[in-house]
């Protein structure tokens, strides 16, 4: 009886369950798919780590628990390889395609490479490099590293161990996931033994190295929990690397010690009396053109007692003719005669450091204790008195900022794991490298201050340490952040490092991390943000601190906190004093090489000297004065701030009238703002349009002043957008909703457009916007559009001129026509060109930039006149004083010197008149009450 029921169960069941196949089998099918994966997943998650629940010794790989944490008890973690300096990200060239044999790597390169290059960043860096020098430089590098005979494997350290042992057992103890014993750093090896892993750590700056689960290495400083510590039986996992040897079980850690002293940061003494006061000698690396600056921070810094040996980029022949002057003006400074180019993050950087060490060595009457390296974009924060006080009771210190304690994450920012060559004024990336053992690698700063007998030390010892690192840091990008530390923290002179660099910078890693270099170095590094007014807490809070510079100060940028810190250093300035809220910087002279890409800046100052003799002509007819003035040579230029405001271009030229000597006059003239906003502010959030070149993210400015551009610059489009409310159609208040792609429309003389979306976000924002066009442009009036739903809610006009100037010398016939009439085609190829050149609904346009093409001499300079004259007006004029001034010019005319807008007129921040003999400085009259300076 009881058997019937089931049956009828089995069939019943049975004719449900083909139903449901019949209508979802597919489901089912589906589903028993999914299931099979999930169980497969599992499988393999579990025989590659366990749970917590997994019990001490079990043969598990426990690579969940080695993750990346932030902060608190536990540290940070890192997995990495057994190179445990691998870097994550991608932060250089473009990988090159695989190379199939050594003859097709030359020939496709078109170098002879003496090996088989394995390295796609050396191959890249190859196919991208212009010179056969660069080229061939960068093959054979890459092959001596690839063989392993290029960089040295270990070092030797000098400091002292404190009683340190490398490889001394502290024993077994237990480890806990929630609470690292060793809470520096972690890494999986593929080959590790207790003195690989204590290498590593002894590399990173840690007293203590851990060897766990067979391949995992540890690193840490923290004092060892004793309580933990069990018996060396529970450590028998044999190690990856050697299995003869153990490295402890899971959750179960062998500690050695690595036999790094562990560093205390020992108290620096304070100001006493008595002793012999310390001299300090200046190493100044200099760039760019902003001499007033350069002679105000030396202003500030000068005394009798100390030195100044001068390096100059070697590009900048203006700011080095300018140095030159002091030299035979001060007896106690130097202008290096050695002079190389200063790239950002160049390894000439550390070349030149310890070229300009050498020679202050050398220098037999230089009797200083201290070196101290600045730039021009420094400036004291602190008194003579106060820095000389502070270095005379701490002499046997030597000061360098050091990055933190993360080491392995300061190697991988740096890119100190990989080779940088520099070769035509770039870093080439060209390969991964591994660093030497036997040393602990430190780094921060590249601004420092050293004594004596560290400088030396570094600069003339022949042992392993300085040569070894001379080499690896002869090819590693930032070199300077590096080299120094390194060789501190390894040398004799070890226990003298102070975690302290005498600076405060100003940095503003959101602005000034954009990878603005990316066109000389295979890197995103990152630079800090210039001083304004508004970080002026920045500054007041360093007066408690033994800091005594800061940086960066760029007065083309913002000169009032310039201002102010000298002021609140030494004594203000008179408020009647004259220029004191001007500044000129130079941006042309004609004794410099001449450079392309000045061609079109050239162009401009030329056009601006012929009108203003037109001006100054037609003033003198006027006046019933019959001189006809015109010029012949244009001699410098220079900015114009007022303010921190842009006021204009101001520009020295050659007058000529006709039987009589030639003078000087010099002429002030400024760009019109050709920007027209929306006709409804309310409804829209822009704030202006600009057009401009060479746009400096991190100080959000343009730096090509006067905005000149040309048939081969690069048009950027900057639009400015507040986050601000707005009224709706109804009339009621409510936030702006964001605008997500905003149209730029750029449109050329004859009405070509190119049309390009910008990403727009809410609140306050600065967009740039780069044009990548084909060349090149078609000189003449230009326009951007912003264009919102179909609307042009703003526009701006500006003008791409013609050239005059090719390489410095006049344009030839064949030269103007190639580059005066516009692409071939269109601007881009893709769609977002949305006309070319030979848009056919402005005819009457293109046949006038066709006969512009062909203009020459004469004809060429009235054009470019007509042009500068539609977007730029002459202000003034005024004469150089000379003898050979006419008098028509000297009755018509100011002279320059009395003016106070021309370069010639008195600027008594940077005025450098002679030395007080009782402060030792140099003299100041137009400060208020200060001694010091009378």
């Amino acid at each position: 009886m009881a058997i019937a029921p089931a049956r009828a169960i089995i069939i019943v069941s049975f004719n449900i369950f083909r139903v449901v196949c019949r209508k979802y089998g597919i489901y089912l099918l589906l589903g028993m798919v999914m299931i099979l994966l999930q169980g497969f997943s599992g499988y393999y998650v579990l025989r590659l780590g366990v749970g917590d629940s997994s019990p001490p010794g079990s043969k598990v790989d426990p690579d969940h628990y080695l993750q990346k944490r932030d902060g608190g008890g536990n540290g940070n973690f890192h997995q990495t390889s057994d190179r445990a300096d691998a870097d994550t990200h991608d932060k250089g060239p473009p990988i090159a395609e695989e190379i199939e044999s050594l003859e097709t790597i030359q020939e496709h390169l078109g170098v002879k490479v003496p090996c088989f290059l394995r390295s796609k960043e050396a191959v890249s860096a190859i196919k991208r490099a212009t010179t056969s020098h660069c080229r061939s430089l960068i093959a054979n590098i890459s092959c001596q590293i690839q063989s392993g005979s290029f960089y040295p494997s270990r070092l030797q350290s000098y400091c002292p161990s404190n009683g340190r042992v490398r490889g001394k057992s502290m024993g077994c103890f237990v480890d806990s996931r929630e609470k690292r014993i060793l809470r520096g750093h972690a890494a999986q090896l593929k080959r590790n033994t207790p003195n690989i892993c204590a290498d590593i750590c002894y590399q990173r700056g840690y007293v203590y190295a851990g060897v766990q689960y067979g391949k995992e290495c540890f690193c840490g400083n923290e004092e060892l929990p004793m309580k933990m510590k069990v018996s060396d039986a529970l450590c028998a996992m044999p190690c990856t690397g050697d299995a003869n040897l153990f490295c402890g079980d899971y959750l179960h850690m062998n500690i050695y010690e690595t036999g790094l002293a562990k560093y205390v940061p020992k108290a620096l003494n304070g100001p006493s009396d008595g002793d012999t006061a310390v001299r300090i000698a200046f190493i100044l690396t200099v760039n760019g053109r902003a001499v007033r600056q350069f002679r105000r921070l030396f202003k500030a810094l000068y005394h009798k007692d100390h030195y100044f040996y001068i390096h100059v980029d070697s590009r900048q022949d203006y700011l080095h003719r300018e140095v030159l002057k002091l030299e035979q003006q001060f007896t106690n400074i130097k202008v290096s005669h050695f002079r190389l180019s200063t790239i950002w993050g160049g390894a000439s950087l550390l070349t030149i450091l310890l070229h300009c060490m050498k020679q202050v060595l050398l220098m037999k009457t230089w009797e200083w204790d201290f070196v101290i390296n600045l730039s021009e974009s420094d400036y004291p924060i602190k008194t003579n008195e106060e820095l000389v006080k502070f270095l005379t009771s701490n002499r046997e210190r030597n000061f360098l900022k050091s990055h933190g304690h993360d080491t392995n994450k300061f190697l991988q920012k740096q890119g100190l794991d990989r080779t940088f060559l520099e070769c035509e004024t770039h870093m080439w990336r060209i390969g991964e490298r591994k660093l030497p053992f036997g040393i602990r690698v430190d780094g921060g700063s590249d601004w420092l201050c050293l004594n004596r007998g560290f400088v030396d030390y570094v600069v003339n010892s022949k042992d392993q340490l300085v040569t070894g690192l001379k080499k690896i840091y002869s090819y590693t990008l930032l070199p300077a952040e590096s080299f120094f530390h390194t060789v501190l923290r390894n040398s004799k002179f070890c226990q003298t490092f102070t975690d302290n660099n005498l600076h405060v910078t100003n940095w503003k890693r959101k602005l000034g991390c954009k990878c603005q270099y990316k066109h000389i170095v295979d890197w995103c590094g990152c630079s800090p943000n210039d001083f304004t007014t508004g970080d002026w807490p920045k500054l007041e809070a360093s007066a408690s601190r033994n800091l005594f510079f800061a940086r960066k100060f760029e007065a083309v940028i913002n000169q009032a906190v310039i201002n102010q810190v000298d002021a609140w250093l030494y004594t203000p300035y008179y408020s009647s004093t004259q220029g004191l809220e001007s500044y000129w910087e130079n941006r042309y002279h004609h004794e410099d090489r001449p450079a392309g890409s000045n061609d079109v800046s050239v162009t401009l100052y030329n056009a601006a000297a012929r009108l203003s003799t037109k001006t100054v002509t037609q003033l003198l007819i006027s006046k019933n004065r019959e001189c006809h003035l015109y010029a012949s040579a244009v001699l410098e230029a220079n900015s114009y701030q007022v303010s921190d405001e842009f006021k204009g271009i101001l520009v020295q030229y050659v007058g000529n009238i006709k039987n009589e000597a030639s003078f000087n006059l010099e002429t002030w003239f400024f760009p019109h703002n050709k920007y027209r906003p929306p006709f409804d502010k309310s409804v829209y959030r822009i704030i202006s349009v600009e057009v401009g070149s060479d746009f400096d993210v991190k100080e959000q400015v343009f730096r090509n002043l006067g905005g000149a551009l040309g048939p081969n610059s690069d048009i950027t489009v900057i639009t400015r957008w507040t986050g601000a409310k707005s009224d709706n159609v109804g009339g009621e208040e409510e936030e702006e909703e964001t605008v997500q792609q905003p149209l730029l429309l750029l449109m050329d003389p004859v009405g070509a457009k190119v049309a390009e979306e910008i990403t727009l976000e809410a609140g306050d924002q600065v967009v740039s916007h780069k044009f990548d066009m084909h060349k090149p442009l078609l000189p003449g009036s230009w326009s951007v559009r912003v264009i919102i739903d179909n609307v042009v809610i703003a526009t701006h006009t500006f003008v791409v001129l013609p050239y005059q100037f090719m390489n410095g010398r006049q344009i030839t016939i064949k030269e103007a026509r190639m580059l005066h009439k516009g692409p071939s085609g269109p601007y881009k190829d893709d769609e977002t060109s949305i006309h070319h050149l030979n848009y056919p609904g402005n005819s009457s346009a293109m046949e006038i930039a066709v006969a512009h093409s062909h203009l020459y001499g004469p004809e060429l300079s009235e054009w470019i006149d007509d042009l500068v004259n539609r977007f730029y007006t002459v202000q003034d004029t005024c004469y150089i004083p000379s003898e050979h001034v006419p008098e028509c010019v000297r009755n018509s005319l100011e002279p320059c010197p009395e003016t106070n807008w021309s370069s010639l007129s008195p600027d008594p921040k940077s005025e450098l008149v002679g030395i007080n003999p009782n402060s030792g400085k140099i003299l100041d009259p137009h400060r208020v009450g200060s001694s010091d300076y009378r």
